[in-house]
């Protein structure tokens, strides 16, 4: 009897299955030789801390193993991008490697600013593999914070 009632899966339905393995994959991403060959052609950006207080903008990123050189930093209106390439490190034939985790090629990261700035006054530094940028936010953008009544 029951194989004559038609069974169709509903495509709009996640699968259980790919949402436990999505959690999976999300729970063991920090574990050490995680990605032992499995995410290879994944393309790598530098980690992020944007911290603001009344009158300036700062971005902090992590760029390991590269140098200014390698490095352009751009602001058109509020998008801000950064972007580089990390130089590949040669294999050495006499080696015999385990696993091979460091990144490298090129990235590009952008964000929009929450607030506007100075462009001509903001300052990048680059310093041991972290480069920070502070960006002075404009007299505009501090005027434009309104304080709302709530009735």
């Amino acid at each position: 009897m029951f194989d004559l009632l038609p069974f169709k899966r509903r495509s709009e339905v996640p699968s259980v299955f790919s949402e436990m393995d999505d959690m999976l994959q999300k729970m063991w991403y920090d574990f050490p030789f995680h990605n032992l060959g499995e995410d290879v052609d994944v393309s790598w950006s530098p980690r992020l801390d944007v911290s603001e207080t009344d009158t300036t903008l700062e971005i902090v990123a992590d760029l390991p193993g590269m140098e200014k050189k390698d490095i352009k930093v751009s602001l058109d209106a509020d998008l801000l991008t950064i972007k580089g390439e990390k130089k590949e490190v040669k294999e050495k034939k006499d080696k015999h490697y385990h696993t091979i985790e460091r990144r490298s090629g090129s990235f590009y990261r952008a964000l929009r600013l929450p607030a506007e700035v100075e462009s001509d006054k903001i300052e990048a530094n680059f310093k041991d593999g972290v480069l920070t940028l502070t960006l002075p936010k404009s007299k505009e953008s501090a005027k434009k914070v309104a304080q709302i009544e709530i009735k």
